[in-house]
């Protein structure tokens, strides 16, 4: 991929929402499954949301699938340190 193409495919990922109701981003989720969380729930609950019309759940599955998958036997095993949320593995 060129560097334009790389360049424009993260800004997209900086801008993709992919929650609505909780002004969620699709990098936010990419970055949370890097850490070893594995469903959309999860996810949400370490940022701090709740999932309000659940349209969107279906969706942030794929996106940190996806990711898991594309770091798989990359990304270091890390937590969270997230004040009263525990990290999934």
């Amino acid at each position: 991929m060129n560097a334009i193409a790389n360049a424009s495919q993260q800004l997209y990922l900086k801008l993709m929402y992919v929650c609505i109701c909780n002004a969620i981003k699709e990098d936010e989720l990419r970055e949370i499954a890097r850490h070893g969380v594995t469903d959309s729930e999860a996810a949400y609950a370490i940022l701090g949301k709740t999932p309000q019309c659940r349209t969107c759940l279906d969706h942030a599955d794929d996106v940190i699938c996806e990711e898991r998958a594309r770091c798989a036997g990359r990304c270091p095993a890390r937590s969270l340190s997230l004040p009263g949320v525990a990290a999934t593995a």
